[in-house]
Protein backbone atom coordinates (compact mmCIF):
# COMPACT_ATOMS: atom_id res chain seq x y z
CA UNK A 1 0.00 0.00 0.00
CA UNK A 2 0.88 3.70 -0.37
CA UNK A 3 1.90 5.21 2.85
CA UNK A 4 -0.72 7.91 2.82
CA UNK A 5 -3.44 5.59 1.75
CA UNK A 6 -2.28 4.17 4.84
CA UNK A 7 -2.46 7.89 6.78
CA UNK A 8 -5.94 8.59 5.64
CA UNK A 9 -7.22 5.11 6.85
CA UNK A 10 -5.15 6.26 10.47
CA UNK A 11 -7.31 9.36 10.07
CA UNK A 12 -10.43 8.26 9.22
CA UNK A 13 -10.09 5.65 12.53
CA UNK A 14 -8.97 8.20 14.72
CA UNK A 15 -11.88 10.10 13.99
CA UNK A 16 -14.46 6.87 14.41
CA UNK A 17 -13.01 6.19 17.71
CA UNK A 18 -12.60 9.60 19.31
CA UNK A 19 -15.48 11.51 18.08
CA UNK A 20 -18.97 11.62 18.35
CA UNK A 21 -20.40 12.34 14.77
CA UNK A 22 -18.12 10.59 12.36
CA UNK A 23 -19.18 7.42 11.52
CA UNK A 24 -16.67 4.97 10.09
CA UNK A 25 -19.49 2.41 8.39
CA UNK A 26 -21.21 6.00 6.46
CA UNK A 27 -18.44 7.98 5.68
CA UNK A 28 -16.31 4.74 4.10
CA UNK A 29 -12.94 5.45 6.03
CA UNK A 30 -13.00 8.82 3.94
CA UNK A 31 -11.02 11.49 5.71
CA UNK A 32 -9.37 14.35 4.57
CA UNK A 33 -5.17 14.46 4.60
CA UNK A 34 -3.08 16.75 3.19
CA UNK A 35 -0.08 15.01 1.77
CA UNK A 36 1.90 18.41 3.09
CA UNK A 37 0.97 17.08 6.79
CA UNK A 38 1.49 13.49 6.43
CA UNK A 39 5.12 14.22 5.31
CA UNK A 40 5.84 16.46 8.52
CA UNK A 41 4.10 13.55 10.90
CA UNK A 42 6.33 12.68 13.47
CA UNK A 43 5.00 8.93 13.30
CA UNK A 44 6.14 8.62 9.72
CA UNK A 45 8.31 5.87 9.57
CA UNK A 46 5.75 4.03 11.58
CA UNK A 47 3.31 4.44 8.63
CA UNK A 48 5.44 3.16 6.21
CA UNK A 49 6.66 0.64 7.99
CA UNK A 50 2.77 -0.57 8.32
CA UNK A 51 2.18 -0.04 3.87
CA UNK A 52 5.79 -1.78 3.52
CA UNK A 53 4.69 -4.98 5.70
CA UNK A 54 1.50 -5.36 5.80
CA UNK A 55 -2.15 -5.76 3.64
CA UNK A 56 -4.98 -3.11 3.67
CA UNK A 57 -7.42 -5.30 6.06
CA UNK A 58 -4.55 -5.93 8.37
CA UNK A 59 -3.09 -2.38 8.82
CA UNK A 60 -6.73 -1.64 9.49
CA UNK A 61 -7.13 -4.73 12.28
CA UNK A 62 -4.15 -2.99 13.76
CA UNK A 63 -5.30 0.01 14.36
CA UNK A 64 -8.58 -1.09 15.79
CA UNK A 65 -7.19 -3.61 17.97
CA UNK A 66 -4.89 -0.78 19.32
CA UNK A 67 -7.98 2.14 19.39
CA UNK A 68 -9.99 -0.22 21.44
CA UNK A 69 -7.56 -1.38 24.20
CA UNK A 70 -7.58 2.32 25.11
CA UNK A 71 -4.82 4.03 23.11
CA UNK A 72 -6.37 7.15 21.20
CA UNK A 73 -3.19 7.26 19.12
CA UNK A 74 -4.21 3.83 17.57
CA UNK A 75 -0.38 2.84 18.57
CA UNK A 76 1.10 5.12 16.30
CA UNK A 77 3.66 5.89 19.00
CA UNK A 78 3.39 2.34 20.78
CA UNK A 79 6.66 -0.34 20.42
CA UNK A 80 4.13 -2.97 21.53
CA UNK A 81 1.47 -2.20 19.20
CA UNK A 82 1.96 -5.20 17.23
CA UNK A 83 2.21 -7.28 20.06
CA UNK A 84 -1.71 -5.85 21.46
CA UNK A 85 -2.83 -6.61 17.93
CA UNK A 86 -1.51 -9.98 18.25
CA UNK A 87 -3.55 -10.82 21.64
CA UNK A 88 -6.30 -9.36 20.03
CA UNK A 89 -6.12 -11.42 17.00
CA UNK A 90 -5.74 -14.38 19.18
CA UNK A 91 -8.49 -13.33 21.24
CA UNK A 92 -10.83 -12.99 18.41
CA UNK A 93 -10.09 -16.63 17.08
CA UNK A 94 -11.86 -17.59 20.69
CA UNK A 95 -14.63 -14.95 21.00
CA UNK A 96 -17.30 -18.00 20.72
CA UNK A 97 -15.87 -19.50 23.26
CA UNK A 98 -15.84 -15.92 25.32
CA UNK A 99 -19.00 -15.00 24.75
CA UNK A 100 -20.46 -17.73 26.54
CA UNK A 101 -18.72 -18.11 29.44
CA UNK A 102 -18.87 -14.11 29.82
CA UNK A 103 -22.32 -14.61 29.66
CA UNK A 104 -22.23 -17.48 32.16
CA UNK A 105 -20.07 -15.12 34.69
CA UNK A 106 -22.85 -12.52 34.35
CA UNK A 107 -25.54 -14.90 35.38
CA UNK A 108 -23.74 -15.95 38.52
CA UNK A 109 -22.56 -12.50 39.78
CA UNK A 110 -26.50 -11.68 39.10
CA UNK A 111 -27.89 -14.99 41.29
CA UNK A 112 -25.04 -14.38 44.14
CA UNK A 113 -26.08 -10.84 44.11
CA UNK A 114 -29.82 -10.73 43.77
CA UNK A 115 -29.82 -8.95 40.95
CA UNK A 116 -33.07 -8.82 38.42
CA UNK A 117 -31.23 -7.18 35.21
CA UNK A 118 -27.70 -7.26 34.94
CA UNK A 119 -28.52 -4.12 32.17
CA UNK A 120 -30.72 -1.95 34.56
CA UNK A 121 -29.44 0.02 37.52
CA UNK A 122 -30.22 3.38 38.90
CA UNK A 123 -26.37 4.08 38.91
CA UNK A 124 -24.04 1.78 36.85
CA UNK A 125 -25.75 -1.76 35.23
CA UNK A 126 -23.68 -5.22 36.63
CA UNK A 127 -22.42 -5.24 32.88
CA UNK A 128 -20.35 -2.80 32.83
CA UNK A 129 -19.21 -3.08 35.99
CA UNK A 130 -17.82 -6.50 35.08
CA UNK A 131 -16.61 -4.55 31.89
CA UNK A 132 -14.88 -2.29 33.86
CA UNK A 133 -13.35 -4.69 36.19
CA UNK A 134 -11.69 -6.44 33.31
CA UNK A 135 -14.38 -9.98 34.15
CA UNK A 136 -15.95 -9.85 31.38
CA UNK A 137 -14.78 -9.14 27.19
CA UNK A 138 -15.60 -6.02 25.71
CA UNK A 139 -16.54 -7.71 22.70
CA UNK A 140 -19.21 -9.78 24.61
CA UNK A 141 -20.65 -6.30 26.02
CA UNK A 142 -21.01 -5.05 21.89
CA UNK A 143 -22.12 -8.09 20.90
CA UNK A 144 -24.60 -8.23 23.96
CA UNK A 145 -25.82 -4.71 22.81
CA UNK A 146 -26.59 -6.15 19.34
CA UNK A 147 -28.82 -8.25 20.84
CA UNK A 148 -30.69 -6.20 23.46
CA UNK A 149 -29.90 -2.52 22.78
CA UNK A 150 -29.02 -0.99 26.16
CA UNK A 151 -25.98 1.23 26.34
CA UNK A 152 -27.21 3.99 25.06
CA UNK A 153 -29.03 4.30 28.11
CA UNK A 154 -25.91 5.14 30.28
CA UNK A 155 -24.15 7.35 27.26
CA UNK A 156 -24.77 10.39 29.31
CA UNK A 157 -23.35 8.94 32.48
CA UNK A 158 -19.95 10.76 33.68
CA UNK A 159 -18.13 8.12 34.60
CA UNK A 160 -19.47 5.63 31.83
CA UNK A 161 -19.65 7.64 28.56
CA UNK A 162 -16.44 6.72 27.51
CA UNK A 163 -17.37 3.28 27.58
CA UNK A 164 -20.35 3.52 26.12
CA UNK A 165 -18.68 5.13 22.93
CA UNK A 166 -16.14 2.73 22.84
CA UNK A 167 -19.47 -0.27 22.69
CA UNK A 168 -20.86 1.85 19.93
CA UNK A 169 -17.67 2.54 17.92
CA UNK A 170 -16.45 -0.75 18.31
CA UNK A 171 -19.99 -2.56 16.91
CA UNK A 172 -19.03 -2.18 13.15
CA UNK A 173 -15.91 -4.34 13.46
CA UNK A 174 -17.44 -7.70 15.92
CA UNK A 175 -19.18 -8.48 12.92
CA UNK A 176 -18.60 -12.22 12.01
CA UNK A 177 -20.43 -14.99 13.41
CA UNK A 178 -22.21 -12.45 15.77
CA UNK A 179 -26.28 -13.58 14.72
CA UNK A 180 -25.17 -17.15 15.15
CA UNK A 181 -23.83 -16.67 18.89
CA UNK A 182 -26.64 -14.27 19.93
CA UNK A 183 -29.50 -17.38 18.45
CA UNK A 184 -27.50 -20.32 20.23
CA UNK A 185 -27.60 -18.08 23.29
CA UNK A 186 -30.81 -15.95 23.75
CA UNK A 187 -32.33 -17.75 26.01
CA UNK A 188 -29.55 -16.78 28.30
CA UNK A 189 -29.35 -13.25 27.20
CA UNK A 190 -33.19 -12.39 27.72
CA UNK A 191 -32.44 -13.93 31.28
CA UNK A 192 -29.52 -11.65 31.81
CA UNK A 193 -31.17 -8.72 30.61
CA UNK A 194 -34.82 -9.68 31.35
CA UNK A 195 -36.94 -6.52 31.86
CA UNK A 196 -35.54 -5.82 27.96
CA UNK A 197 -36.74 -8.55 26.28
CA UNK A 198 -38.64 -7.28 23.83
CA UNK A 199 -36.40 -4.91 22.77
CA UNK A 200 -34.32 -8.05 20.49
CA UNK A 201 -34.79 -7.90 16.94
CA UNK A 202 -33.04 -10.18 15.00
CA UNK A 203 -30.16 -8.73 13.14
Amino acid sequence: MDPFDVYKIYLALKLHFTTESYDITKHKFAAKGKKETFLKRKDLMVLRKLARDHRRQEIIDILVANFVSGDRWGGMFDAEALETYKVWRNNKEKRAYTFEQDLHAIQLRMDKDNIEDATVDDQHPLILKMLLGKQIALETVVIFNKAINFIDDYSDDLILKDTCLLVRKYSPFVVKNTKTLIEEHLGLINNIARTRNSSYTTI
